[in-house]
């Protein structure tokens, strides 16, 4: 099923945390069951965006596209809803749209059966089909991966690169006002009120998956999971991954971190 969502504004251009907001908005529209009852929850989404916005936001298109990936499959884990295809974010550009506009299909993938086939699906519109999976083997739901340290479950990232190795991440900490420390190095570091974190956060003002710490480009950088109240770096609130430098003071609710690096 496809399930496409449109919003009009009159602002004069998009900001990055308006796009993910709307994005976990259609995710939960287009949530459907399968035929055991399941809830299953879209794996793709087409972001179009007026020609302005596109051209203004290309600059950070990749690392938008990883964020929102995050953001989807964290909200999938915190919902329990199951899906059947690995995350895929893509951004398109619709010549309709004025600047402050955007439309969002979110579909499910559905696995094809050579016997005894289904009702078909609703069409769907050329421009929002993307690499349809053909002769798939039938399948119930895709298992997110466990996670590398612990048995919780850690979001599912797709990388174009491969992780740098565990040599070429400057080692670093998260340091809580108690004193206690938690290193980073080039593996994620989440942290959040759920126990299933690395960094576990006793705030009622904290999400249960609320903020990610990530080892890219030689850097440290923060990244906000989609938290209800944000996370704020030195007192202004984030919108996309920040780079963390020496000193740099996290607030998550009403607690707060320092990140010391070596």
């Amino acid at each position: 099923m496809s399930f496409q969502f449109f919003r009009r504004r009159k602002s004069p251009a998009l900001r990055p945390i308006e796009i993910g907001r709307e994005l976990l908005r259609a995710l939960d529209d287009a949530v459907d069951d399968d035929t055991e009852g399941r809830l299953v929850g879209p794996d793709k989404f087409t972001i179009m965006l007026s020609e302005f916005d596109r051209e203004a936001l290309a600059n950070d298109e990749r690392a938008l596209i990883d964020e929102l990936s995050a953001a989807a499959t964290a909200y999938i884990r915190d919902e329990g809803l199951n899906v059947l295809a690995a995350i895929d974010v893509i951004f398109s550009t619709d010549a309709s749209l004025d600047s402050g506009q955007l439309k969002i299909t979110a579909s499910i993938t559905r696995p094809q059966s050579s016997e005894s086939p289904q009702s078909p699906e609703p069409s769907l519109d050329a421009s929002s089909v993307i690499d349809p999976i053909a002769k798939a083997p039938p399948q119930l739901a895709v298992e997110l991966p466990p996670p590398e340290v612990t048995p919780a479950p850690e979001p599912l990232i797709i990388h174009d690169e491969p992780e740098p190795s565990s040599a070429s991440a400057a080692i670093a900490a998260i340091v809580e006002k108690g004193g206690t420390r938690h290193p980073v190095g080039d593996t994620k570091l989440r942290m959040g009120r759920s126990t299933d974190n690395n960094v576990k956060i006793a705030d009622e003002r904290a999400s249960r998956f609320h903020a990610e710490v990530r080892y890219e480009n030689g850097q440290h950088h923060i990244l906000d999971l989609n938290s209800t109240n944000g996370t704020l770096v030195n007192g202004n609130q984030i919108e996309m991954a920040l780079a963390l430098s020496h000193g740099d003071i996290i607030t998550i609710g009403t607690t707060e971190f320092r990140y010391e690096s070596s």
